[in-house]
């Protein structure tokens, strides 16, 4: 796992591929004083889609900066989809990886509004500075962005 580097990529045999788009918004690579990294952060303009692309900024939570963000725009039910770094991930069962230069994939992301409000629900890979991958549910409150966290929030919108 790590960045991709889309001109020097080759994919090994065909695949199939899913994904969202917006006619108003992207991610745009730009110089960031707080990292002193180019990083990816949300530009242009809301619309009337059903889609968040949001930057998550280092020390805030993951789940907690999904949730509200989505309470923010009225969102009960969604999709996560996103890549970034957490020092030292912790997961659900406890298990903490020992690492402040991870790389995470959200495998299976999703927000739900509960009896105790919105939760997001983040399995993830964790990849370390070794190259061992963990897999596993991030616990909430427990789970720092290191350096940025890019996500895009899908609403669940009934049939």
């Amino acid at each position: 796992m790590g960045h991709v580097l889309p001109f020097d990529s080759v994919v090994s045999r065909p695949i199939p591929v899913r994904g969202y788009g917006s006619a108003t918004a992207t991610f745009d690579s730009v110089s960031d004083p707080e990292t002193n990294f180019t990083l990816f952060s949300a530009k242009g303009e809301s619309g009337a889609g059903n889609g968040i692309l949001l930057r998550v900024r280092p020390n805030e939570d993951v789940g907690m900066a999904i949730e509200e963000v989505c309470r923010e725009h009225g969102i009960e039910s969604a999709h996560i989809y996103g890549i970034g770094s957490i020092n030292e991930p912790v997961f659900e069962d406890g298990h903490r990886v020992a690492c402040i230069a991870t790389e995470i994939a959200i495998e299976n992301g999703s927000l739900e509004n509960t009896a105790d409000g919105l939760r997001a629900s983040v399995d993830a890979a964790v990849v370390d500075t070794e190259g061992v991958i963990y897999h596993g549910r991030l616990a909430r409150g427990d789970n720092p962005v290191g350096v940025t966290f890019e996500l895009v929030i899908i609403e669940k919108r009934g049939s």
